[in-house]
């Protein structure tokens, strides 16, 4: 069995999937929290979030497993990664997904709900595979298309020549993610815990950060709204002393006629 720990790229995979999982259930979590008006609310995102971090882990933790075994039978084929890379993860996340779905329901329903976990686990998986693989090469395919236009339209060469040269360069396209995912992976997660997040919204997005100036003209323009305030309470409690004063005084003189 291989140590994928000690790989650099499945290690990040594996933690970073985990941490998507663990707070996308703490979110899930909460909303049904709120939803249902279970309290307190904090218990149940807090659940709900390490239920899908023990998902995230022993489901990357055995894909990965399984992806560094597919690469290690590439390798006396003369097969490059970026060739079986869409069949590998698309089997290797279907069996992850079996597996973690059939244990996990051992574990908190019993025998009889393994097949059941098993079979829902690893379509839940597969599909999701599937649907990331497909948008993945439209991508790939889009930015090839971006890139050559221009060239593949001077290119006079035959139909079959064009379709192979623009697989290989899907396949040198997948090549080079492959080998910039850990980069990739790392200069995200720096530029995520370093940068505002509020800075990354979109400029649509109703919260911004004011600035400065801004919030001094906000304090002056609040401080404004105070002194009217307490014009306003001052003119109140003089107008109640007088009205004090009144009836003080028609008390004396109903006591003197009295």
């Amino acid at each position: 069995m291989p140590n994928v720990l000690a790989d650099r790229d499945s290690r990040n995979r594996i933690i970073l999937g985990t941490l998507g999982l663990a707070v996308t259930g703490g979110v899930v979590g909460m909303n049904i929290a709120i939803l249902r008006n279970l309290q307190p609310i904090a218990r149940h995102a807090t659940t709900m979030a390490m239920n899908w971090s023990l998902y995230g882990v022993l489901f990357f933790t055995s894909r990965e497993i399984m992806l560094i075994e597919q690469k290690s039978k590439n390798e006396p084929l003369n097969l490059r990664f970026s060739q079986t890379r869409d069949s590998d993860e698309l089997f290797s996340s279907t069996i992850a997904g079996g597996l973690t779905g059939g244990l996990l329901a051992l574990i908190t329903r019993g025998r009889r709900s393994v097949p059941t976990g098993v079979a829902l686990f690893a379509a839940i998986s597969g599909t999701s595979q599937y649907c990331y693989t497909r948008l993945n090469r439209r991508r790939q395919e889009m930015i090839l298309q971006s890139k050559h236009h221009n060239g593949s339209e001077s290119t006079g060469g035959s139909t079959t020549a064009a379709a192979a040269e623009k697989e290989v360069a899907v396949e040198n396209v997948a090549d080079e993610e492959a080998d910039d995912e850990s980069q990739s992976i790392i200069a995200k997660l720096r530029r995520a815990l370093t940068t505002d997040p509020i800075e990354r919204l979109p400029d649509w997005f109703p919260i911004r950060r004011i600035q400065s100036d801004e919030y001094r003209q906000m304090l002056m323009t609040r401080r404004e709204e105070i002194k009217l305030e307490l014009g306003h309470i001052r003119r109140l409690v003089a107008n109640m002393d007088q009205r004090e004063e009144l009836l003080l005084k028609r008390l004396r003189e109903v006591e003197s006629n009295g």
